[in-house]
Order: structure tokens, then C-alpha cells, then sequence
């Protein structure tokens, strides 16, 4: 058995990373949120699960509250979904007051308002309690917005609220100094429930990639056993992960705990025992929920695997990002967007959820639907090679028929042309 060093705490692996850790990587939207925020933009970040969401958003918070800005974290699972429409709101509130120390005016505000609906409470104590006493600008964040999809009755309203918040901004001045986040796993799309209604796109979508390898090198210093091989060790990680933030980590912790991984050899037997064997895809966690997304996304299980299964085989796919089922494929995080193609992330999840995989949670007769078409689509191309090798075969056929018979001509001139000249020189000498 390879021996193992005690568990690696530059790494972070399964949860958020503190502001000080010194693996966080950052990246291009840390910027590109900041910035937003600063312009007073509403914010969404919705991305696939361990992409390193929640340590983006803690760091936020710090680097806000430093620069005088209040930072409000509502995170729904915390609130919970087995609530009422009252209990719900009332939850959001309440959690905001704490926050804001305004704990006492938010629950004074809601229960002398008896008469209003509880989302109407909800934004009172929003205008006339919270944007009242607080003059500096304000952000919330709604953290696990994919909740809102398990709650019992329809959070539509809610959704719609804050884009009437958006569009009443450029009226009320003070409005512009209360800035919204949502960040999770979702898409627009599956924020409002009512198929009538526009999907909830309003403000900045933050783009949040996989790590390059100028970003990643921050995590060289965990690898410090490799010594000199360090940076070749840490482009391997980087050859079997994309850059994935929790694979990456995952590797890192891993590679850095075995004293025999100094060299990129090594990197791929170690990533083959976490990740590859059969073991390690039914006991890793992240694995299990990419499966799960692909499976019980609640989207065609058939449809979207069938999608996955051309982009698995290198067909050109094109990304759309209108296309629900496209959309499911980028949150269960198996796809990447490239060149306007969609293309597997990365080489762990190509070797995971491979073409085996796909026919095994595909139902019986659709694989063989599929592998009748598969036959029917090679029959086709060889009825058509063979066409194709038969005209070839016909025209040359004929080429050489008309070089031969012109051939045959070009003699037969010559021919004539001596017995003419014989003749003319027999002529010549009776004379």
C-alpha cells in the first residue's frame, strides 16, 4: 500500500473556502462581481455544484463589509422548504434583520401589518424599515436559489418582485442603493415555474470557469514534496481535471498525501484511485451528484442522454444556450462551451461518464433503437462508398476506353500518313 502523509491542509476539499486560505484560487469573476456590484448591477452566479460558489460569494462579503457596504447572506436551505408562504417570507425577513442588527424593527413592521400578504410585508420592511435606517448600499445575497423550486407553493411571485424592483430603480434613487445576487444551481429558466412568464435573466450572469493553469498556480506550494517536478505534477492534475475546482483540489490533497506522487506517472495512478476505479465512482460524492443531475435532472433522462452520448463520440454539437436541455447538461457540469461547440469538461468525467455508462442508464429498447440507427447510418455510408468507388470505377473505365480508342486513332493517322509519304517518294523517283 502506497504510504500516506497526514491529511493536506493547504487544500480544501467538500467546502467553502475562508478568505485567508492560501489555496483559494481566484479567478476572473471575482473581478467581474466585484465590479458589478460596485456598479450597482444585479447579479446572478449560477453554475454547476462545487465550482466554488459559496467561497466566492464569503470573500465578497468580507472585501464588501470592508469597503462600508452591508452584505446580507439568505441562504434558503437554512430557511428551509417545508414552510408556509408566511413562514417563508417571515424567514427571509427575519434573517435579513439579523444581519442588519434591525432584528426587533423587521418583526415590529411585520406583525402591525397583519392585512398585507406576506410578500407584500416582505418588500414593506424592505423600503420602509431596512432602506430607512441604513444610508449605505445594501446587497443580498440569495444563496441556493435552486431551493425556491422545492418549496410547496410557487416562489413566481417573489422572482417577479425583484425584477420590479430592477425596473423601478431608475425612478426611486434610494432603490439603487439595494443590489440583489442569486446564486446556485440553476438556470433562469427554472427560477419562474409559469411557462407564460419571461425566464428570471435580469442583470450580470457571472461567467464561472474552470481554473487556468496561471490561476492554478497558487496551488504549487501544497505540492512541495514533488520539489523541482512541482509544476510538472501540477499540469497533470490540470491534464485530468480541466481545472475543475473541486476535482482540482481533490487531486491536489491527494497527490500531495502520497509520498510516492512526485512525478506526473504517479499523478495518473493516484487520480486512477480516486476517480476511476469502479470503487471510486460509486464512493465519491461529487461523482454521485454529477450522476444524479444527469439522470434526475427532471429533464428527458433519454433526450439527454443521447445529446451527451454525440458529444461523448466528438459530434459538433452547437451551444445554445435557449436549449433547457443544454442547460441541464452545463449545471450536471459534464460539458464545456468551446468555440461555440460543446465539448466534455474534462478528461476525469470522459473516462466516468463514458459511452458504457450511457447505454447502461438508457433504456433497453432505446439502446437498441440507437444501435439500429447506428447500423442503418454505417449501412448508408457504405451503400454510398460503394456507389461512390462504382462511378469512380465507371468513369475511369471509360477514360481509358477513350485513351485507348484515341490510341488506336493516333495509329491509324500514322499509318496513312507513311503510306501516303511512301507513295509520294516511289512517285518521285519513277520521275
Amino acid at each position: 500500500m502506497t504510504p500516506r502523509t497526514p491529511r493536506s491542509r493547504f487544500y480544501v476539499v467538500g467546502g467553502p473556502l475562508s478568505r485567508d486560505a492560501p489555496g483559494y484560487v481566484m479567478r476572473e469573476a471575482d473581478l467581474d462581481l466585484h465590479a458589478a456590484i460596485a456598479g450597482g448591477e444585479f447579479c446572478s452566479v449560477l453554475a454547476s455544484g462545487q465550482m466554488g460558489k459559496t467561497s466566492l460569494l464569503i470573500r465578497m462579503v468580507d472585501r464588501l463589509r470592508e469597503e462600508g457596504a452591508k452584505a446580507v447572506v439568505l441562504d434558503l436551505h437554512a430557511i428551509g422548504t417545508n414552510l408556509t408562504v408566511e413562514q417563508w417570507y417571515f424567514g427571509l425577513l427575519a434573517s435579513a434583520g439579523s444581519q442588519l442588527h434591525l432584528e426587533s424593527e423587521v418583526e415590529d413592521y411585520w406583525e402591525n401589518h397583519p392585512r398585507l400578504s406576506p410578500l407584500q410585508r416582505w418588500l414593506g420592511a424592505l423600503h420602509e424599515v431596512i432602506l430607512e435606517r441604513i444610508p449605505a448600499p445594501i446587497v443580498f445575497f440569495i444563496d441556493q436559489i435552486g431551493a425556491t423550486r422545492s418549496l410547496p407553493f410557487s416562489a413566481d411571485e417573489f422572482f417577479s418582485a425583484i425584477r420590479q424592483l430592477d425596473n423601478q430603480r431608475s425612478e426611486t434613487p434610494r432603490l439603487r442603493r439595494l443590489i440583489f445576487c442569486w446564486v446556485g444551481v440553476a438556470t433562469p429558466s427554472d427560477l419562474i415555474q409559469d411557462s407564460r412568464a419571461a425566464p428570471f435573466n435580469i442583470g450580470h450572469r457571472i461567467q464561472l470557469n474552470d481554473f487556468t493553469e496561471k490561476e492554478a498556480q497558487v496551488l504549487l506550494p501544497g505540492l512541495h514534496r514533488a520539489r523541482d517536478r512541482a509544476p510538472e505534477v501540477l499540469r497533470r492534475i490540470l491534464y485530468w481535471t480541466g481545472g475543475h475546482p473541486y476535482l482540482t483540489q481533490r487531486l491536489c490533497q491527494a497527490v500531495a498525501e502520497d509520498r510516492a506522487a512526485q512525478s506526473p506517472m504517479q499523478v495518473d495512478r493516484v487520480c486512477g484511485e480516486i476517480f476511476l476505479s469502479r470503487e471510486a465512482r460509486e464512493r465519491d460524492h461529487h461523482l454521485m451528484f454529477v450522476r444524479e443531475r444527469l439522470l434526475r435532472s427532471g429533464a428527458s433522462p433519454v433526450e439527454l442522454l443521447t445529446i451527451y452520448a454525440n458529444i461523448w463520440t466528438g459530434k459538433l454539437v452547437q451551444d445554445d444556450p435557449a436549449q433547457p436541455l443544454l442547460d441541464s447538461l452545463r449545471l450536471a457540469g459534464v460539458v464545456r462551451s468551446e468555440d461555440g461547440f460543446l465539448r466534455v469538461r474534462n478528461r476525469i468525467y470522459e473516462r466516468v461518464f463514458d459511452h458504457k455508462f450511457v447505454e447502461e442508464n438508457l433504456p433497453l429498447d432505446e439502446v437498441q433503437r440507437q444501435r439500429q440507427a447506428e447500423r442503418r447510418g454505417r449501412l448508408a455510408i457504405f451503400s454510398w462508398a460503394v456507389a461512390a468507388v462504382a462511378l469512380f470505377a465507371a468513369l475511369a473505365l471509360v477514360a481509358f476506353w477513350q485513351w485507348h480508342r484515341a490510341r488506336q486513332d493516333s495509329r491509324a493517322f500514322r499509318n496513312i500518313a507513311d503510306t501516303s509519304l511512301a507513295t509520294t517518294s516511289n512517285a518521285a523517283d519513277e520521275i
